[in-house]
């Protein structure tokens, strides 16, 4: 798997080379922070030229069936179909995609995850243009290819989508807002904020208020609903945290804090875990092992059992941990 750099061909030149010959534009787009940013500004750019924009935002669970409708339904209007802050499940999607391209679509496919080039080369070579650069968030790579860097208001929302993708904070606060707001609506009616957002607000009225009816409750229920139990196995010390279902693993981390001593946090959900890596064990590298993926400190995969408990979860995870450190490729 990769591990870093920019993968793709064509590159950032290419994808802006699509775009610009695009007369319509078909957008799907994860629809967390990242997600709802990456729309907004290629939706944003687009009307600013004129060119018809059309957006999905779409949950992982349905983001493969939602593209691949998308792409077929390109191919009777012309358009140009972006995939931004998703990626294949596996080749057997990219095979499927790249078939769908065979009465010419055009697809860009912008993302920050992990991809194996192989899935990259099935797809450029039926003509799609890639680009996977896993330094930054896909909101900053949609900016870069239609050249929006110079921006202040692109420059603030993309701050926040950094922040909300690594747990951290911008500036204006908007990432822990944005993610509360993101989360009430759903996909569906996230559209609100693509809608905002492209209209260069970045913080709506509407969604102030719908933030403040819900913030007090739902951390609320964080500070007095979540267990914490600590284990060290084959000498790696796991910290499994089980908040209610609900909650975001980066409110949970805001509000408890990242425990000391410890080599990883494992945040356990009724269907999936959130793992975080505090010491020399790669967050990405783990997930893999249990099927999911996603970066070097935060990385995600369901859950290997829903019968087991917190020790047995920790173990699996320090099981997997032990080929994991951060001199090893791990994935």
């Amino acid at each position: 798997m990769c591990c870093g750099g920019v993968l793709g061909l064509s590159g950032y030149s290419g994808a802006r080379s699509v775009l610009e010959g695009a007369r319509r534009v078909r957008v799907v787009s994860h629809h967390d922070l990242d997600g709802v940013a990456s729309a907004a500004l290629l939706v944003r750019w687009a009307r600013s030229r004129g060119v018809e924009a059309r957006y999905r935002l779409v949950s992982v669970s349905v983001a493969y069936k939602t593209l691949l409708g998308e792409v077929r339904a390109a191919a009777s209007d012309g358009s140009v179909v972006v995939a931004a802050d998703i990626s294949p499940r596996g080749r057997g999607d990219a095979e499927a995609l790249a078939s769908a391209l065979r009465w010419g679509q055009r697809l860009v496919w912008l993302d920050h995850h992990v991809w194996d080039p192989a899935m990259v080369r099935v797809l450029e070579d039926a003509g799609a243009v890639i680009v996977v650069d896993r330094s930054k968030v896909t909101a900053e790579i949609a900016c870069r290819v239609v050249g929006c860097q110079d921006d202040v208001f692109a420059k603030t929302i993309m701050e926040a989508a950094r922040a909300d993708d690594s747990c951290t904070s911008d500036h204006l606060g908007l990432a822990p807002k944005w993610r509360l707001v993101l989360r009430i609506l759903g996909p569906r009616e996230a559209r609100r904020a693509v809608e905002a957002l492209a209209r260069s607000e970045l913080w709506p009225g509407w969604a102030d208020e719908l933030y403040r009816m819900h913030a007090p409750g739902y951390y609320d229920e964080i500070r007095s609903k979540t267990t914490v139990n600590t284990y060290t196995f084959n000498g790696v010390r796991v910290v499994v945290v089980t908040p209610p279902p609900t909650a975001n693993a980066c409110d949970v981390e805001t509000i408890l804090g990242r425990p000391e001593n410890a080599d990883v946090m494992v945040l356990l959900y009724p269907k999936g875990i959130s793992i975080r890596s505090l010491g020399p064990y790669r967050a990405d590298c783990i997930a893999a092992r249990l099927g999911g993926g996603g970066h070097p400190r935060a990385a995600g995969a369901k859950r290997p059992s829903t019968t087991m408990g917190p020790a047995q979860i920790a173990r699996i995870i320090a099981n997997a941990a032990k080929d994991c450190t951060e001199n090893k490729e791990g994935t």
